[in-house]
Protein backbone atom coordinates (compact mmCIF):
# COMPACT_ATOMS: atom_id res chain seq x y z
CA UNK A 1 0.00 0.00 0.00
CA UNK A 2 0.96 3.67 -0.25
CA UNK A 3 1.53 5.64 2.93
CA UNK A 4 3.19 8.77 4.26
CA UNK A 5 6.27 7.62 6.16
CA UNK A 6 8.51 9.62 8.50
CA UNK A 7 12.11 8.36 8.67
CA UNK A 8 13.48 11.31 10.60
CA UNK A 9 11.72 14.04 12.55
CA UNK A 10 11.51 17.55 11.16
CA UNK A 11 9.47 19.92 9.00
CA UNK A 12 7.03 19.08 6.21
CA UNK A 13 9.81 17.76 4.00
CA UNK A 14 10.14 14.59 6.11
CA UNK A 15 6.69 13.39 4.97
CA UNK A 16 7.52 10.82 2.27
CA UNK A 17 5.00 9.06 0.03
CA UNK A 18 6.17 5.45 -0.14
CA UNK A 19 5.19 1.81 -0.64
CA UNK A 20 4.95 -0.11 2.63
CA UNK A 21 3.58 -3.54 3.60
CA UNK A 22 -0.14 -3.79 4.28
CA UNK A 23 -0.95 -3.85 8.01
CA UNK A 24 -2.22 -7.09 9.53
CA UNK A 25 -5.08 -6.56 12.00
CA UNK A 26 -4.89 -8.16 15.44
CA UNK A 27 -7.78 -10.24 16.76
CA UNK A 28 -9.42 -7.17 18.33
CA UNK A 29 -8.87 -4.87 15.36
CA UNK A 30 -10.50 -4.05 12.05
CA UNK A 31 -8.58 -3.38 8.85
CA UNK A 32 -9.93 -0.30 7.09
CA UNK A 33 -9.44 0.92 3.53
CA UNK A 34 -8.99 4.61 4.21
CA UNK A 35 -11.14 6.93 2.11
CA UNK A 36 -10.32 10.09 4.07
CA UNK A 37 -7.91 11.05 6.86
CA UNK A 38 -7.89 14.26 8.86
CA UNK A 39 -4.90 16.54 9.34
CA UNK A 40 -4.62 17.83 12.93
CA UNK A 41 -2.19 20.30 14.45
CA UNK A 42 -1.12 17.52 16.79
CA UNK A 43 0.30 15.80 13.70
CA UNK A 44 2.88 18.61 13.54
CA UNK A 45 4.19 17.60 16.96
CA UNK A 46 4.44 13.94 16.05
CA UNK A 47 6.17 14.84 12.79
CA UNK A 48 8.69 16.95 14.73
CA UNK A 49 9.32 14.23 17.34
CA UNK A 50 7.85 16.08 20.32
CA UNK A 51 6.17 12.95 21.65
CA UNK A 52 8.62 10.83 23.63
CA UNK A 53 7.08 7.54 22.56
CA UNK A 54 7.49 8.30 18.86
CA UNK A 55 10.00 6.16 16.97
CA UNK A 56 10.86 6.12 13.29
CA UNK A 57 9.90 4.93 10.76
CA UNK A 58 6.50 6.30 11.63
CA UNK A 59 3.11 6.72 9.94
CA UNK A 60 1.07 9.45 11.63
CA UNK A 61 -2.65 10.23 11.49
CA UNK A 62 -5.39 9.89 14.14
CA UNK A 63 -8.72 10.34 12.31
CA UNK A 64 -9.80 8.05 9.48
CA UNK A 65 -12.96 7.03 7.66
CA UNK A 66 -13.34 4.25 5.16
CA UNK A 67 -14.54 0.71 4.49
CA UNK A 68 -13.90 -2.41 6.55
CA UNK A 69 -11.69 -4.84 4.65
CA UNK A 70 -11.29 -7.44 7.37
CA UNK A 71 -12.38 -7.89 10.97
CA UNK A 72 -10.28 -9.75 13.53
CA UNK A 73 -11.66 -12.82 15.28
CA UNK A 74 -12.65 -10.78 18.35
CA UNK A 75 -13.92 -7.71 16.45
CA UNK A 76 -17.61 -8.52 16.65
CA UNK A 77 -20.18 -6.50 14.77
CA UNK A 78 -18.08 -5.52 11.76
CA UNK A 79 -18.30 -6.85 8.22
CA UNK A 80 -16.35 -6.26 4.99
CA UNK A 81 -17.59 -3.22 3.09
CA UNK A 82 -19.08 -1.54 6.17
CA UNK A 83 -18.48 2.21 6.32
CA UNK A 84 -16.75 3.24 9.55
CA UNK A 85 -14.93 6.14 11.18
CA UNK A 86 -12.12 5.30 13.57
CA UNK A 87 -9.81 6.89 16.09
CA UNK A 88 -6.31 5.47 15.77
CA UNK A 89 -3.13 6.27 17.63
CA UNK A 90 -1.20 6.49 14.36
CA UNK A 91 -1.19 4.97 10.90
CA UNK A 92 -3.95 7.09 9.40
CA UNK A 93 -1.91 8.63 6.57
CA UNK A 94 -2.15 5.47 4.49
CA UNK A 95 -4.34 3.51 2.08
CA UNK A 96 -5.00 0.88 4.76
CA UNK A 97 -5.05 1.20 8.56
CA UNK A 98 -5.75 -1.17 11.46
CA UNK A 99 -7.96 0.25 14.21
CA UNK A 100 -9.06 -1.17 17.57
CA UNK A 101 -12.62 -2.44 17.19
CA UNK A 102 -13.75 -0.39 20.19
CA UNK A 103 -12.44 2.76 18.47
CA UNK A 104 -14.31 2.16 15.21
CA UNK A 105 -17.88 3.43 14.77
CA UNK A 106 -20.29 2.58 11.93
CA UNK A 107 -21.18 5.62 9.85
CA UNK A 108 -24.85 6.57 9.50
CA UNK A 109 -26.46 7.33 6.17
CA UNK A 110 -26.21 10.95 5.15
CA UNK A 111 -22.60 11.56 6.15
CA UNK A 112 -19.60 11.49 3.81
CA UNK A 113 -16.20 9.92 4.42
CA UNK A 114 -14.70 13.40 4.53
CA UNK A 115 -17.21 14.65 7.09
CA UNK A 116 -16.74 11.58 9.28
CA UNK A 117 -12.94 11.73 9.16
CA UNK A 118 -13.03 15.37 10.24
CA UNK A 119 -14.80 14.60 13.52
CA UNK A 120 -12.82 12.55 16.08
CA UNK A 121 -10.02 14.76 17.42
CA UNK A 122 -11.56 18.21 16.84
CA UNK A 123 -15.17 17.50 17.69
CA UNK A 124 -14.56 15.15 20.61
CA UNK A 125 -12.15 17.67 22.12
CA UNK A 126 -14.75 20.46 21.91
CA UNK A 127 -17.64 18.19 22.96
CA UNK A 128 -15.94 16.89 26.09
CA UNK A 129 -14.37 20.23 27.04
CA UNK A 130 -17.64 22.17 26.86
CA UNK A 131 -20.31 19.65 27.83
CA UNK A 132 -18.42 17.59 30.41
CA UNK A 133 -15.31 19.38 31.71
CA UNK A 134 -16.84 22.87 31.77
CA UNK A 135 -20.43 21.57 32.09
CA UNK A 136 -21.79 24.46 30.00
CA UNK A 137 -25.50 24.84 30.79
CA UNK A 138 -28.43 26.24 28.78
CA UNK A 139 -28.61 30.00 29.16
CA UNK A 140 -24.95 30.44 30.12
CA UNK A 141 -22.45 32.41 28.04
CA UNK A 142 -19.32 31.08 26.35
CA UNK A 143 -16.14 32.30 24.67
CA UNK A 144 -14.63 29.93 22.09
CA UNK A 145 -11.32 30.96 20.57
CA UNK A 146 -10.28 30.54 16.90
CA UNK A 147 -13.48 29.67 15.07
CA UNK A 148 -11.55 28.87 11.89
CA UNK A 149 -9.71 26.00 13.61
CA UNK A 150 -11.17 22.50 13.86
CA UNK A 151 -11.78 22.72 17.61
CA UNK A 152 -13.01 26.32 17.40
CA UNK A 153 -15.43 25.57 14.56
CA UNK A 154 -16.78 22.61 16.50
CA UNK A 155 -16.80 24.46 19.81
CA UNK A 156 -18.97 27.33 18.59
CA UNK A 157 -21.58 24.87 17.36
CA UNK A 158 -21.49 22.66 20.44
CA UNK A 159 -21.84 25.70 22.70
CA UNK A 160 -24.77 27.20 20.79
CA UNK A 161 -26.60 24.30 19.17
CA UNK A 162 -26.02 21.52 21.71
CA UNK A 163 -25.45 23.18 25.09
CA UNK A 164 -27.91 26.01 24.40
CA UNK A 165 -25.66 28.91 25.41
CA UNK A 166 -27.48 32.24 25.42
CA UNK A 167 -24.49 34.05 23.90
CA UNK A 168 -21.36 32.70 22.22
CA UNK A 169 -18.31 34.86 21.55
CA UNK A 170 -15.57 33.78 19.18
CA UNK A 171 -12.45 35.15 17.47
CA UNK A 172 -10.76 34.95 14.08
CA UNK A 173 -8.02 36.68 12.14
CA UNK A 174 -10.07 38.07 9.23
CA UNK A 175 -13.47 39.66 8.76
CA UNK A 176 -14.49 36.86 6.42
CA UNK A 177 -13.70 34.20 9.03
CA UNK A 178 -15.67 36.20 11.57
CA UNK A 179 -18.63 36.30 9.19
CA UNK A 180 -18.50 32.53 8.81
CA UNK A 181 -18.27 32.14 12.57
CA UNK A 182 -21.53 34.05 12.92
CA UNK A 183 -23.11 31.73 10.36
CA UNK A 184 -22.15 28.75 12.52
CA UNK A 185 -23.99 30.17 15.51
CA UNK A 186 -21.69 32.64 17.24
CA UNK A 187 -23.48 35.74 18.48
CA UNK A 188 -20.34 37.89 18.44
CA UNK A 189 -17.18 37.36 16.39
CA UNK A 190 -14.11 39.53 17.00
CA UNK A 191 -11.33 40.06 14.47
CA UNK A 192 -8.37 39.89 16.84
CA UNK A 193 -6.10 41.69 14.36
CA UNK A 194 -8.21 44.83 14.77
CA UNK A 195 -10.20 44.57 18.00
CA UNK A 196 -9.81 43.38 21.59
CA UNK A 197 -11.94 40.33 22.33
CA UNK A 198 -11.66 40.89 26.08
CA UNK A 199 -13.07 44.42 25.77
CA UNK A 200 -15.86 43.12 23.54
CA UNK A 201 -16.81 40.39 26.01
CA UNK A 202 -16.85 42.76 28.96
CA UNK A 203 -18.86 45.39 27.10
CA UNK A 204 -21.44 42.92 25.78
CA UNK A 205 -21.87 41.29 29.22
CA UNK A 206 -22.02 44.61 31.11
CA UNK A 207 -18.73 43.86 32.83
CA UNK A 208 -19.76 40.42 34.07
CA UNK A 209 -17.73 38.20 31.73
CA UNK A 210 -18.57 34.73 30.37
CA UNK A 211 -19.40 31.56 32.24
CA UNK A 212 -17.15 29.32 30.14
CA UNK A 213 -14.10 29.88 27.93
CA UNK A 214 -12.44 27.36 25.60
CA UNK A 215 -8.86 28.17 24.59
CA UNK A 216 -6.48 26.36 22.28
CA UNK A 217 -4.02 29.22 21.71
CA UNK A 218 -2.19 29.63 25.03
CA UNK A 219 0.09 32.52 25.95
CA UNK A 220 -1.52 35.94 26.20
CA UNK A 221 -4.77 34.65 24.70
CA UNK A 222 -5.14 32.19 27.58
CA UNK A 223 -4.45 34.96 30.10
CA UNK A 224 -7.09 37.19 28.54
CA UNK A 225 -9.57 34.30 28.46
CA UNK A 226 -9.13 34.00 32.21
CA UNK A 227 -9.70 37.74 32.59
CA UNK A 228 -12.89 37.36 30.52
CA UNK A 229 -14.40 34.85 32.97
CA UNK A 230 -17.31 35.79 35.20
CA UNK A 231 -17.35 35.00 38.89
CA UNK A 232 -17.41 31.21 39.17
CA UNK A 233 -16.43 30.88 35.50
CA UNK A 234 -14.69 27.85 33.98
CA UNK A 235 -11.77 27.93 31.55
CA UNK A 236 -10.67 24.83 29.65
CA UNK A 237 -7.30 24.89 27.87
CA UNK A 238 -7.01 22.29 25.09
CA UNK A 239 -3.80 23.40 23.40
CA UNK A 240 -1.21 26.10 22.79
CA UNK A 241 -1.15 26.84 19.08
CA UNK A 242 0.85 29.98 19.83
CA UNK A 243 3.68 27.82 21.17
CA UNK A 244 3.57 29.71 24.48
CA UNK A 245 2.70 27.80 27.66
CA UNK A 246 -0.47 29.02 29.43
CA UNK A 247 0.11 30.62 32.84
CA UNK A 248 -2.71 30.75 35.38
CA UNK A 249 -3.28 33.91 37.41
CA UNK A 250 -3.86 32.15 40.71
CA UNK A 251 -4.85 35.28 42.60
CA UNK A 252 -7.54 36.08 40.02
CA UNK A 253 -8.79 32.50 40.05
CA UNK A 254 -9.11 32.49 43.83
CA UNK A 255 -10.71 35.93 44.04
CA UNK A 256 -13.36 35.14 41.42
CA UNK A 257 -13.73 31.43 42.30
CA UNK A 258 -12.69 30.40 38.80
CA UNK A 259 -12.03 26.83 37.71
CA UNK A 260 -9.08 26.44 35.33
CA UNK A 261 -8.53 23.02 33.80
CA UNK A 262 -7.15 21.25 30.75
CA UNK A 263 -8.21 18.70 28.21
CA UNK A 264 -5.92 17.54 25.42
CA UNK A 265 -5.69 14.59 23.06
CA UNK A 266 -9.14 13.11 23.44
CA UNK A 267 -7.80 9.55 23.50
CA UNK A 268 -6.41 10.11 27.00
CA UNK A 269 -9.56 11.69 28.44
CA UNK A 270 -12.03 8.79 28.44
CA UNK A 271 -12.11 5.05 27.69
CA UNK A 272 -12.33 4.27 23.98
CA UNK A 273 -15.84 2.82 24.27
CA UNK A 274 -17.14 6.09 25.76
CA UNK A 275 -15.38 8.16 23.13
CA UNK A 276 -16.91 6.00 20.41
CA UNK A 277 -20.36 6.51 21.92
CA UNK A 278 -19.83 10.29 21.92
CA UNK A 279 -18.58 10.14 18.34
CA UNK A 280 -21.70 8.24 17.28
CA UNK A 281 -23.87 11.00 18.80
CA UNK A 282 -21.92 13.68 16.95
CA UNK A 283 -22.17 11.81 13.64
CA UNK A 284 -25.92 11.43 14.05
CA UNK A 285 -26.26 15.19 14.60
CA UNK A 286 -24.14 15.91 11.51
CA UNK A 287 -26.13 13.43 9.42
CA UNK A 288 -29.36 15.07 10.61
CA UNK A 289 -28.09 18.51 9.59
CA UNK A 290 -28.02 19.81 13.16
CA UNK A 291 -24.22 20.25 13.19
CA UNK A 292 -21.99 21.26 10.29
CA UNK A 293 -18.74 19.37 9.71
CA UNK A 294 -16.98 22.17 7.85
CA UNK A 295 -14.38 20.91 5.37
CA UNK A 296 -11.99 23.51 4.03
CA UNK A 297 -9.82 21.53 1.61
CA UNK A 298 -8.99 17.95 0.66
CA UNK A 299 -5.49 17.06 -0.56
CA UNK A 300 -4.35 13.83 -2.21
CA UNK A 301 -2.44 11.65 0.26
CA UNK A 302 0.68 12.14 -1.83
CA UNK A 303 0.50 15.88 -1.04
CA UNK A 304 0.54 15.50 2.76
CA UNK A 305 3.51 17.87 3.03
CA UNK A 306 1.58 20.58 1.19
CA UNK A 307 -1.45 19.94 3.43
CA UNK A 308 0.74 20.49 6.50
CA UNK A 309 2.13 23.73 5.06
CA UNK A 310 -1.39 24.92 4.23
CA UNK A 311 -2.71 24.24 7.75
CA UNK A 312 0.38 25.77 9.36
CA UNK A 313 -0.27 28.94 7.33
CA UNK A 314 -3.65 29.36 9.07
CA UNK A 315 -5.43 29.95 5.77
CA UNK A 316 -8.18 27.42 6.41
CA UNK A 317 -11.66 27.65 7.84
CA UNK A 318 -12.56 24.22 9.17
CA UNK A 319 -10.83 20.92 8.59
CA UNK A 320 -8.07 19.93 6.17
CA UNK A 321 -8.16 16.32 4.94
CA UNK A 322 -6.16 13.80 2.95
CA UNK A 323 -7.66 11.41 0.38
CA UNK A 324 -5.65 8.23 -0.42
Amino acid sequence: MKAIVIHEFGDESVLRYEDVPDPTPAADEVLIRVRAASVNRGDFGRRAGFFQAARTPLIIGWDIAGDVVQAGADAAGFRPGQRVVAQVMGGGYAELAAAPANAAVPMPEGISYEEAASLPVAWLTAWIALLETAALKPGETALVQSVSSGVGMAGVQVAKRVAGASAVFTTAGTDEKCRRGLELGADYAVNYTKDDFLAEVMERTNGRGVDVALDMVGGDTFARCQQALAEGGRLVSVGRASGVQPVVDQELAQRKRQTITTGWLVFTIKPREELSADLAKIMDLVAAGKLDAVIDRVFPLSQAAEAHRYLAGRKQFGKVLLRP
